[in-house]
């Protein structure tokens, strides 16, 4: 069986887990435990999305939400909701380096965070065209902070020290 392609008329997505869709083709065939996951989480959030089993091959792919009902949509982002969890950085408190890494101690909307940074030139990224700004921990754990103009000045002199 090669990929299927989803669209409104080829099938639709049901969320039979925390992280999981069921697949029902058109035809009547059903596929259990799919698990979507997005090509561009950061970039292209609603368009790519691939469909793995259980052995994480790609089974079937979601070229866009606009091809697929809303009721598969819904589906989608309840899972991505849960798989996809960054925390929103509202504050920078503290801001140490040390030996070329960064500590950094925020305030998120899940509450405060103390995490280290590896490289501030790769880890530290502000979307191009956008106020957003994606930061990577040094366990790979990524945090947000949807619009830098609206933090309070000491975070935001804290923060564009690392820009």
């Amino acid at each position: 069986m090669g990929r299927i392609y989803i669209d409104q008329y080829t099938g639709r997505l049901e969320r039979t887990d925390v992280y999981r869709v069921r697949l029902t083709l058109r035809d009547g065939s059903v596929i259990e435990n799919l698990e979507p996951r997005r090509l561009f989480p950061i970039t292209n959030a609603t368009m790519f999305i691939t469909l793995l089993d259980e052995n994480e091959r790609e089974l079937a792919f979601v070229r866009d939400y606009a091809e697929i009902d809303e009721a598969s949509v819904r589906a989608l982002e309840e899972c991505f909701r849960e798989y996809y969890m960054i925390p929103h950085i509202q504050s920078l408190i503290k801001s140490e380096e040390k030996f070329g890494a960064l500590r950094w101690t925020v305030e998120t909307d899940r509450g405060v965070v103390t995490f280290r940074i590896r490289n501030r030139h790769s880890d530290i990224k502000q979307l191009r065209g956008t106020n957003r700004i994606i930061i990577r921990d040094s366990n790979d754990n990524r945090y947000e902070i949807p619009d830098h103009t609206k933090m309070d000045p000491h975070s935001q002199r804290l923060l564009f020290s690392y820009l």
